[in-house]
């Protein structure tokens, strides 16, 4: 099983499932309204309604309560996701507790500083992304933490900082 959680449009549930080499793929949201967009271009994809293997499927959850048994995820893929996410430690309980055992969590996020940069260049107050995140990650050592405290092991973390604020998580439980 791999979940492609807060999929928003389905970009990367599309392609997981195109690869036809996973059992099952999940594409998962908490927006209803993102999910609707997932389906409507899942459908438009003439080559999904011809997978061999993959089964496709999008459920509406929250991160921070994932409605999956333990450990029943070989993989877990958060693309941009983790600021928008109210609660990090539950949400980072949350995917070490249904990974399997050697189960990959990847993410990508960014630090607090990408938001600040955003922030200078709208001049729109109010409108900045910097308002739009939930969550402003300080440094690569606070999403280390952050992951530690929801069960991973310090040493089956890495982090890379892309440019001078994109972050690439790569985890192993």
């Amino acid at each position: 099983v791999v979940v492609d959680m807060s999929c928003a449009t389905g970009l990367f549930t599309r392609r997981f499932a195109m690869a036809d080499i996973y059992d099952r793929v999940l594409g998962c949201d908490y927006s209803e309204s993102m999910l609707t967009e997932a389906r409507r271009r899942i459908n438009a994809e003439p080559k999904l309604s011809k997978l061999k293997k993959t089964s496709l499927d999008l459920v509406r959850l929250d991160v921070g309560s994932i409605p999956m048994q333990n450990e029943t995820v070989d993989c877990l893929h958060a693309g941009a996701a983790m600021h928008c996410w109210p609660d990090l430690n539950a949400a980072a309980s949350e995917i070490y507790r249904v990974l399997k055992p050697g189960g990959r969590y990847f993410a990508t996020t960014f630090l607090a500083q990408y938001f600040s940069m955003l922030s200078n260049m709208d001049g729109a107050a109010g409108n900045a992304p910097s308002r739009q995140a939930f969550q402003y990650f300080a440094s690569v050592d606070t999403l280390r933490d952050l992951l530690v405290r929801g069960g991973f092991e310090r040493e089956k973390i890495q982090i890379e900082v892309l440019g001078n604020a994109c972050v690439v998580i790569r985890a192993e439980k």
